[in-house]
């Protein structure tokens, strides 16, 4: 054989070698899971007015001048009299509970000048008492948010007989009697000043308002809380001990979503109330921890480069992996080359793309791992024409131990961002803070962006109103 022949025959009997390869056809996937709508749940919340409180406010905003009646025709009992009388207040208003009913007792003194009827007209009986009105109010929310008061007030006087020689008039009964003159012009001025003052259908709609807003609970990566207000449901007012208590609820679909901008959520009208029969002052929302399918491929290849696979005296030398969401299981698409530990050139190594199956699972560790890792059937085929050593079940477990991705630390840090971040109050007029009491154990999904688990954060809230 010439010596011009032997690279030629050479070369044609190490191409075909240099060539071997395969490439599987890409398996069929079912559309990925859509991400879970997050669980409708309830905050619920009691605000408390102190009664002492609500007297202190009517003390500031009604008048001390009561009433001022001049000439005024009234039922008295020897007839139609006529009354001139000046009511002042003398003093605070005390608030207390009266069998579930807002009690109020608004001291004051007259000055009264009574003129008797017919022929006994030329006499005068004056006089001046110091009396309390004693008033009850109930309270209702109607469908609007409005709040409507209803208050009755009944008048007591002390040292007060007004004498006209041997007659004599007792001013009690004449005010009770003619209700117009006093009990009647203070029960609506009560009503009208509580309504003003804790003008709640104002402060409703704030909060409502508000509760579209969503709150930053995490810097790194930075997420936000999204409340997604759906109903708000309402009991009371009424009275607990010596306090006006309301409890509110809003029925939210809460979640955090992971973004560097506060997420675009439009405010709806303000419903009407729905009534409320639950625990009050407590609330629960789901926390998602998502890591997404490139991040998770990167670490993944990162791992294979660092540490290469070995089966027998093959080394496997991976230079692509994706992962592909399925319905029921996750594809992982992987381009490797089997290198020969006895060709240091590299000449003899052989390329190919094939695809793994395995199933997500979240283990007690907090780390997500792609189990029971297995080659396509499609890849399984073309290993068993082209490449019979990798036939077996060896690269599969390799790449198994390397779908690994610890989330523990991060889920810590966002269960420690979350808790700090409720605890700091929200709000002016209604001002509301949580404490976080438990965290539910995380579950995961995966979608069609990448491995999400969810935890759920559940405890108490606390809100304070400012009138």
């Amino acid at each position: 054989m010439s010596r011009t022949l032997r690279p030629l025959i050479l070369l044609a009997l190490v191409l075909p070698l240099m060539a071997c390869g395969f490439e599987a056809p890409a398996p069929p996937r079912l559309p990925a899971k859509p991400a879970p709508l997050p669980p409708l749940s309830t905050l619920s919340v009691s605000l408390t007015l102190p009664a002492a409180e609500l007297a202190h406010i009517l003390d500031e905003k009604t008048e001390n001048h009561l009433a001022d009646i001049r000439d005024k025709p009234i039922k008295c009992g020897i007839g139609r009299c006529r009354l001139t009388l000046l009511a002042t207040r003398e003093g605070p208003i005390a608030a207390s509970n009266d069998n579930g009913r807002l009690a109020l007792a608004v001291p004051f003194g007259i000055d009264a000048d009574v003129e008797l009827p017919g022929f006994l007209s030329m006499l005068r009986a004056r006089g001046t008492a110091e009396g309390t009105a004693q008033t009850d109010t109930t309270a209702r929310v109607g469908r609007d948010w409005q709040l409507h008061t209803a208050t009755n007030a009944r008048i007591d006087l002390s040292n007060s007989r007004l004498h006209v020689g041997p007659l004599s008039a007792d001013l009690t009964d004449i005010l009770n009697g003619n209700e117009d003159l006093l009990a009647r012009p203070l029960s609506r001025m009560l009503d009208r000043e509580i309504e003003k003052s804790l003008h709640l259908k104002d402060q409703i709609e704030r909060a409502w308002a508000r509760a579209f807003v969503p709150i930053k609970v995490a810097k790194k990566p930075v997420a936000w809380l999204v409340l997604a207000p759906e109903r708000l449901h309402l009991s009371g007012p009424a009275l607990d001990g010596n306090d006006l208590k309301l409890a509110l609820a809003i029925d939210v679909r809460a979640h955090v979503v992971t973004a560097d901008e506060p997420p675009s959520l439009a405010a709806k009208p303000l419903p009407q109330p729905a009534p409320f029969v639950g625990p009050e002052n407590r609330f629960s929302f789901d926390v998602p921890a998502s890591i997404s399918y490139a991040n998770a491929a990167k670490l993944a290849l990162d791992s294979l480069e660092r540490k290469p696979v070995h089966i027998g005296s093959m080394s496997l030398r991976f230079t692509k992996l994706v992962i592909l969401p399925s319905r029921d299981d996750v594809v992982v698409a992987v381009r490797f080359c089997i290198d020969q530990s006895w060709d240091p050139t590299g000449l003899f190594s052989s390329c190919g793309s094939g695809y793994l199956r395995g199933t997500p699972v979240l283990d007690s560790s907090e780390t997500i791992r792609i189990a029971n890792v297995h080659y396509d059937i499609e890849t399984e085929d073309a290993l068993l024409a082209a490449m019979r050593a990798l036939a077996g079940p060896e690269l599969a477990e390799a790449v198994e131990t390397r779908l690994h991705f610890s989330i523990g630390r991060d889920l810590t840090k966002l269960r420690e961002q979350v808790a700090k971040a409720l605890a700091k109050p929200q709000g002016r007029d209604v001002t509301i803070a949580g404490r976080i009491e438990t965290f539910g154990a995380p579950t995961l999904t995966w979608t069609k962006d990448g491995f999400l688990a969810l935890f759920s954060a559940e405890g108490s809230v606390h809100a304070d109103i400012h009138v």
